[in-house]
């Protein structure tokens, strides 16, 4: 396999992975909010965020350094932007990827000090889920918009 099929592969099993956590703390996590009361939630936020400090820097550094590789092997395309909307979409991919990590770092500096809250935590989250969701409609677009 080439460099850029194992980029391409590592960066699907991160973003999958990634796109999976973001996924299950929105729709999952946000449903039991009401349930399980504000002191029990706070708990199971804060084990979620303890767990993922140690695993997600891990995911998001796999999946930039293979985004690298990728953006790299499409720099054609990206240095025409006006006339690839392959090039225009992935550049607007970057950028919506590259605010997605200053989200994480915001996350993980907020956690770190103590500053993370339910609200910071849910606002964090919809946010990059959304950014997210952009992500993987952009990744399928480049495919099949053509100009």
């Amino acid at each position: 396999m080439s460099h850029y099929g194992i980029a391409h592969l590592v960066h699907l099993l991160c973003g999958i992975s990634f796109i999976g956590v973001v996924f299950f703390e929105i729709v999952i996590l946000e449903g039991m909010r009401k349930p399980l009361g504000p002191e029990r939630m706070a708990d199971l936020e804060l084990a979620l965020i303890n767990r993922a400090k140690r695993i997600m820097p891990w995911v998001v550094a796999s999946l930039f350094v293979s985004g690298v590789v990728l953006a790299t092997h499409h720099r054609v395309a990206l240095s025409q932007l006006a006339r690839s909307s392959f090039g225009a979409l992935l550049a607007l991919k970057i950028l919506l990827a590259l605010s997605v990590l200053g989200h994480f770092v915001y996350a993980l500096t907020t956690a770190s000090d103590g500053c993370m809250n339910s609200r910071k935590f849910k606002l964090l989250h919809v946010s990059v889920g959304t950014h997210m969701l952009l992500i993987v409609v952009l990744a399928k677009a480049m495919f099949y918009v053509a100009n």
